[in-house]
This record gives C-alpha cells, structure tokens and sequence, in this order.
C-alpha cells in the first residue's frame, strides 16, 4: 500500500509533457482559427460572391457560440471526465474545420465557423480544469503558462502563417491545416488518457462526489471575487487594446505598418507567461496576482503619453504584454485550484467572464474614444483594473493562507 502511495506520489510530480504539448496545441489551433478570419475576409467573400461586411459576420457567429458552448459542453467533464469534454470539443472543431474548407455557399460556411467556436467554447475552459487535475501545484503556473502563451503565439504565428498559406495555395488550405491539428491533438489527448488510466490503476482509488450545479460553483470560497477581478481586468484589457493600433497609425507616419510592429511588441511580452508563470509559483500567485494588476493600472494611465519617447513607448509595450500574460496565467491558475469537483463549471465562468468583457470593453470605449480621444480611453480602462486590483488586495488579505500552504507545498 505504501509504495503505491510513493508511485503515485512520484507520478504526480512528473512534468506532464504531452499533456502541456496537447493543450498547448489545442488552444494554439482555437485561436489561430478564431483571428485568421479577419485577413481572408477579402477572399471568403470573392468566393462566396459576397462582402466584406456580410462575412465578417462569421466572427461574431463563432464568439456567441463560445458562449453557448461553455455551459452546454463543460458541465460534461465535471459530470463524467475531463477527457470526454476535450475530446468531444476536438471532434466538433474537426468537423466544423472541414465544413469551413469545403463550403461551397456562405450558409455552409458560417455552419462551420458555427461549429468550431461552439468548441472552443467547450475546448479552452476545459483545458485550464484539466491543467488544474492533473499538473501538480509545482509545475501549474509554467503549464498554464504554456497555454496562455499560445494565444499570442496565435497572433504572432498563427495568423500571419494561415493567412500566408491562403495567399500562397487557397483560402480552403488555412482550414484544412487547422483541421489536421486538431487530429494530431486527439492523438496526443488519447495517449494521454492511456498513461492517465494506467496511472489510475496504479493508485488508490478515490470516491467521486456529484458534479454539483453552476450555483454551487458560484458558492465555492475565492470563485465570485476572482471571477470578478478576471472580469475587470479584461474590460481594462480589451477597451484599451482595441483601439491601440488605431492611435498608434494616428500617432505615427509609418500607418498599418508601424502600428503593426509595435503590436508585436506587446505580443512578445504576452509570450513571456511561461517564464512569468514559474516566477509566480515561486512567491506565490495571489500575491503576484496583486503586483500585476497594480503596474498594468499604472500602464493603462500613462500609455497614452509613452509615444513621448520611442523607447519608453517600447519598454511600456513590452511591459504591459508581460504582465497582461502574467495575469491572465495567474487568474486561470487561482480559480483553476479553487475546488476539484466544481472545476470545469468554474472555468466555464471564466471563460464566459473574459469573452463577455471581450464584447464590452471594445463595445464601450469605442464612443469614448472617437469623442475624448486615447488618454480618455486609458484613465477609464485604468480606473476598471484598479477596481479588480482593489479586490485583489482583498482577496489576498481574506484568503491569503491558501497562497502560503501552496508555497509551502512547492518545496516540500
């Protein structure tokens, strides 16, 4: 029984390699395919003998149906496994891919794109609860790191190789190499799943509890506050970052060109969550969670000034992708190590709480922008993220010890 124990103990401090790789991948595929719509707009619509406008409608189809397929499909990994909701998301991503690539008419293709966000929906907050099963507290920061990474990966590469290949081969290919993807994520979820199980059959088994509802994920200790604080920072996030390339093509003489590059350096910022992930494992993640949220208030007050001085301007972009990545790394942690059995639906509020920001923040500084101007947009996003860092402070203060029992735990 003993060396059972030891075993089992011993597993679970193993890096879990092909699992980071899987989701890694997963959410990599999701969101390249979300943002690589909005450079093949010109040639769906050629293809489709329609417009610009009229396709640009398959982006708002695949945001509601993330909505729709948060609450509808991630309850299933609660209720019977993880790996059943993952790989039934993969599979409807597979299937509406392929929809996309053959669509012959403009119905079949907003079918598709139908499809795939309702499993992204289903995909990426399972993800972030099956980091919190099966990756030891040790290595959690660094994976969950991994995933939130790959969204910027998504922006720098993802995007720009999907909207290569439709330039160079066709439109049609950007959605097959997507598609074969996501086969090579099944692959690695289902060897995951066979070393998972072997593992199992090695340890003591344990009693599952019900999966509980929605409202009782709600009641869990710490999920309400930082369900909130997510909620305020991608408000902030969001409402600032919409408009940026816009001020930055106002400010600059280079246009699309300059406000491009300096995107990118945001997005090699947002990159660094691997590294600014295990730094927060090390002097805790609510407390790091609090440091973040206070220097991106700073940012998001002051950017609007940095074009001043080109450097400062670099060093501020750079900044605010690092501790923008740090932050969501942290949050999808925190809530992720809130309770095992309610897991899956608390990510789904996760997961709801950033897309509808998503919605808001750019729906709600759009008029403040275009009559107060840049810095008007940046004191109000500021003030929103001082808001979750308030809370923050609060919850660190109220649930401070669970941070210290984990750091304790880390090296043990």
């Amino acid at each position: 029984m003993k060396s059972k124990q030891n075993n089992h103990s011993k597993s679970k401090h193993h890096f879990p390699l092909f699992l980071a790789l899987a989701l890694t991948m997963g959410v990599f595929a999701a969101g390249s395919e979300e943002l690589v719509i909005s450079p093949l707009l010109p040639d769906l619509a050629d293809a489709f003998n329609s417009n610009v406008s009229v396709l640009a409608l398959s982006i708002s189809i695949y945001g509601i149906m993330i909505f729709i397929g948060a609450p509808l499909l991630v309850p299933l990994g609660d209720k019977y496994s993880r790996e059943l909701s993952l790989m039934l998301g993969l599979v409807i991503f597979i299937i509406g891919t392929v929809i996309c690539a053959l669509a012959q008419n403009i119905f079949f293709f907003f079918l598709g794109r139908a499809l795939s966000g309702l499993a992204a929906g289903a995909f990426v907050p399972t993800a972030y609860a099956v980091v919190g099963d099966r990756v030891p507290y040790t290595y959690r920061g660094k994976v969950m790191g991994l995933i939130v990474s790959s969204w910027s990966l998504a922006l720098i590469f993802g995007v720009p190789i999907g909207s290569f290949i439709g330039g160079v081969l066709h439109w049609r290919w950007t959605f097959w190499i997507f598609a074969l993807m996501g086969a090579l994520v099944v692959l690695l979820i289902l060897f995951e799943m066979r070393r998972h199980n072997d593992n199992k059959n090695n340890s003591l088994e344990e009693k599952e509890e019900p999966a509980g509802t929605f409202r009782d994920a709600l009641k869990v200790p710490r999920v309400p506050v930082y369900i909130i604080i997510t909620f305020c920072n991608m408000i902030g996030f969001y409402g600032m970052y919409s408009f940026l390339g816009s001020y930055l093509q106002d400010v600059f003489a280079g246009g699309n060109t300059a406000a491009g590059l300096f995107i990118m350096i945001y997005g090699i910022g947002f990159s660094m969550s691997v590294i600014t992930g295990k730094i927060a494992d090390r002097i805790g993640k609510m407390r790091s969670l609090v440091i973040a949220l206070a220097v991106i208030s700073v940012l998001l007050a002051c950017i609007a000034y940095a074009p001043a001085s080109m450097p400062l301007l670099i060093i501020s972009l750079f900044i605010w992708g690092l501790m923008q990545s740090l932050t969501v790394t942290l949050l999808s942690t925190i809530l992720s190590d809130c309770s095992e059995r309610h897991r899956g639906k608390i990510m789904a509020f996760y997961s709801l709480a950033s897309n509808l920001a998503v919605t808001l923040g750019s729906a709600l500084m759009g008029p403040v922008y275009v009559e107060y101007g840049y810095t008007a947009v940046g004191f109000i996003c500021a003030g929103i993220t001082v808001l979750g860092l308030g809370l923050s402070i609060f919850a660190y203060r109220k649930y401070g010890i669970h941070d210290q029992k984990a750091d304790h735990s880390l090296y043990q």
